[in-house]
């Protein structure tokens, strides 16, 4: 027990760092108003175009689609965007009955486009909000970057469940930029995160361990994945699609921020679309907690190990998620830690596999030398 906690109180500055993050940048908006409000207020009449079975009444827009029926959608076409960086969109989000499609994102959802000059897609957020079964009225709220070249962004309120209602209220789009004291605090921020990493180098031993060079590698791979700017990471993912063809899924925008996970849980859908659009977290993680287990076997490390390396490995998932409030373009899902655990989970249980196989062959070797 008093080696437990011993561990424990060596993680705690880490732990309390990681809460330290959460807790001020889920609450604190780095972002204040810069320009006009692009939309705000707007009526059916104000749409480019409307399809289905739409309605609105003061600014609520309504859209149902019965079972089989026509995709409602309501799209809005903003104002030149070309002198703004960035574009804030909020509401709200609500749903009766809405029965999700083959994906859990088949079904309630808000749309932000970015389209060129000859109109051909720059970048499209599918995943902005969206939700499934009922519940009631649900904020969003995401900033995005307008990429280069974009001369028209569109907003799409759509319904693409199987059936049911999807109601959006005070969907508003505006300008938007950073702070001037934001970049100094995340410059804080990621000091004393640095500080903590080079304080932690050598109580880890991972200078020491016997794969320390593979397992290095890994952790800088995954530093430098969060790193990276969204339209890197969407780049990579379709690259990774074409490469791992054997895996059928659909190809997932980073940044996806769930409104609600609906009434019904299909495991088996949950794990494909979470693995399919964080299929980096899934294989670093997992690469990283199989090396960390096969590095310790080989230097004679108890079974108790596997817990200390599911720990670690979990709160290091948890860190990097974290750590992308720094960044300039990330968003901290919920999602990707939970596929940094999956990930976790299918290592140890490869490894335990791979080590009993080892294990029971080299017992028949030795009964049969005997």
């Amino acid at each position: 027990m008093t080696e437990v906690l011993n561990k424990l109180k060596m993680r705690l500055p880490a732990i309390l760092l990681l809460a330290a993050t959460l807790l001020f940048w889920s609450n604190y908006d780095p972002c204040r108003p810069y320009g006009p409000v692009l939309l705000e207020t707007a009526t059916l009449a104000d749409a480019a175009y409307v399809e289905g079975d739409c309605r609105e009444t003061n600014s609520v827009f309504m859209l149902t689609r019965s079972e089989g029926g026509t995709i409602p959608a309501v799209g809005f076409k903003l104002p030149d965007v070309s002198n703004y960086r960035m574009l804030r969109l909020r509401g709200r989000l609500r749903a009766e009955s809405v029965v999700p499609g083959e994906y859990e994102f088949d079904s309630a959802r808000v749309t932000l486009v970015q389209r060129d000059k000859s109109g051909r897609v720059v970048a499209r957020f599918d995943e902005d909000a969206h939700g499934s079964g009922t519940f009631k009225w649900t904020k969003f709220l995401n900033d995005y970057y307008v990429h280069r070249g974009v001369e028209q962004v569109e907003v799409l309120l759509t319904q693409q469940g199987q059936s049911g209602t999807a109601l959006f209220d005070s969907v508003e789009v505006r300008p938007v930029r950073f702070k001037g004291r934001t970049h100094w605090i995340k410059y804080a921020f990621a000091a004393a995160w640095l500080i903590l990493g080079i304080f932690y180098f050598p109580r880890c031993r991972l200078h020491t361990r016997k794969l320390r060079h593979l397992i290095l590698l890994n952790v800088i791979l995954i530093l430098v994945g969060i790193l990276l700017p969204t339209r890197v990471i969407q780049r990579g993912i379709h690259e990774m699609n074409q490469l791992i063809s054997c895996v059928q899924v659909k190809d997932f925008p980073a940044g996806m921020q769930f409104v609600t996970a609906g009434p019904a849980f299909d495991l088996p859908l949950h794990f494909e679309d979470t693995v399919g659009r964080s299929k980096g977290h899934f294989i670093l993680f997992g690469s990283l907690s199989f090396l960390v287990l096969l590095s310790g076997a080989l230097e004679g490390q108890p079974r108790s190990y596997y817990f200390k390396v599911a720990f670690d490995v979990l709160l290091f998932g948890a860190i990097t998620e974290a750590l992308q409030y720094l960044t300039p373009d990330r968003t901290v899902d919920m999602a990707d830690m939970l596929c940094n655990a999956y990930g976790m989970l299918t290592a140890m249980v490869l490894f335990i596999f791979v080590k009993t196989l080892w294990r029971n062959s080299a017992r028949w070797n030795v009964g049969k030398t005997n």
